[in-house]
């Protein structure tokens, strides 16, 4: 099975090398492990949050020394903030040396809705138009076409507050066009580890995917050893559950099918 949302010590939130996340892999008997560290955010957002514009270069060269010393295959990616920032290269958008990039979104105009620190601000608004607006910039993210994968599809529920509405609207044109670029969608397994308790995304929206015919992948986002890989047997069955016979792998951007 595959990895593919492993953080790094150079985004500073995450903690152990990344040898130990690869011995880790080899433990769950992983046949791939992805690394997709935070690409670098401008100074004033950037602090304990990502890693620095001049260390991207030493990342890819990091992972690249890596990548041939463990039976396990190394891949190498970034997770990328959008809408987007000009701290990061643009570049490794186009770089041999990268195997995928996931899109992601943390913030609803300068709000970090997943932040721990600001999780008071869900109070003060309307929590159907948060949604709306994080799905506005998640279809924004699909439609340009930069990304291989989307990352943590509905983070904006991680602290377990709740959409009232019928976001089908927002959700099913995405879903639409991920399907006709072939953008992938994460299984992410570390919402089970917050405080929704559930994976990202909930099991209603994995059986839209498959409806539509989205391609699905598997990441743990993990900040810490022991992450890696948690959960997947219980992501591998809601997959499984919505109709799934097979995920994605990427090699230099082109993207392959894994029989599950």
């Amino acid at each position: 099975m595959i990895d593919y949302h492993v953080h790094t010590f150079l985004c500073d939130h995450a903690t152990g090398t990344p040898q130990e996340y690869i011995e880790k892999a080899i433990d769950a008997e992983l046949f791939e492990i992805g690394f997709s560290d935070h690409a670098p955010l401008p100074e004033h957002l950037r602090q304990n949050i990502t890693m620095e514009p001049e260390e991207t270069e030493d990342y890819v060269t990091m992972l690249q020394v890596l990548s041939d010393k463990y039976p396990v295959a190394v891949k190498i990616g970034f997770e990328v903030d959008y809408p987007l920032h000009p701290t990061f290269d643009a570049r490794y958008f186009t770089d041999t040396r990268i195997d995928y990039l996931i899109g992601s979104c943390h913030f609803i105009g300068d709000w970090p809705f997943d932040h721990p620190a600001f999780v008071d601000e869900y109070t003060k608004r309307d929590i159907n138009q948060v949604y709306r607006d994080y799905y506005r910039i998640v279809y924004d993210m699909v439609a340009s076409g930069m990304f291989d994968i989307i990352g943590h599809f509905d983070l904006v529920k991680k602290f377990g507050y709740r959409a009232n509405a019928d976001l089908s609207t927002e959700i099913e044109p995405i879903l639409q066009l991920a399907a006709q670029q072939l953008t992938a969608i994460e299984i992410n397994t570390s919402g089970w580890r917050k405080p929704v308790n559930e994976e990202y995304p909930s099991f209603e929206i994995i059986q839209k995917m498959f409806q539509y015919n989205v391609p699905v992948t598997l990441g743990s986002d993990a900040h810490a050893p022991e992450e890696v890989a948690y959960n997947f047997n219980e992501a591998l069955s809601l997959i499984k559950q919505a109709g799934y016979r097979k995920i994605v792998g990427y090699r230099k951007r082109k993207q392959y099918a894994i029989t599950l």
